[in-house]
């Protein structure tokens, strides 16, 4: 007994890291900045905006939420993410802006960056 456990232990780890390492691959990437339109003058901050803005990320297949990204200071956000389908919308907490650019179906492909630019706009 304690020979098959010697012989079969290692080809299940073996077999373990092979199936790990296909499913692993090069990893993807959803990038990208979000705009605000008008742009703000010198001397003014978007910071506060940026602040209130996260992207949200559903799967398709299953309906629900993938992912939820904060936009930083600058306005980008990037996030690794599986290859699939994905909807992609703007959460903005108050009246931040608005945007006819998302929700908006995309693909991620396997072992690339996907880059979605969006623009916020602040004026009604």
């Amino acid at each position: 007994m304690k020979r098959i456990i010697k012989i079969i232990f290692p080809i299940v780890i073996i077999a373990g890291l092979l199936a790990s390492s296909c499913t692993l691959g090069t990893p993807s990437y959803l990038e990208g900045k979000l705009s605000i339109l008008p742009e703000p003058k010198e001397g003014e901050s978007p910071a506060l905006v940026y602040s209130a803005c996260q992207i949200i990320i559903y799967d398709i297949q299953t309906g629900q939420l993938s992912h939820v990204i904060g936009v930083d200071d600058s306005g980008y956000y990037t996030t690794k993410i599986r290859p699939g389908s994905y909807v992609v919308d703007l959460y903005r907490m108050g009246s931040v802006g608005n945007t006819a650019e998302v929700p908006m179906v995309i693909q991620i492909e396997s072992g690339e960056t996907t880059v979605l630019n969006i623009n916020l706009n602040t004026r009604y």
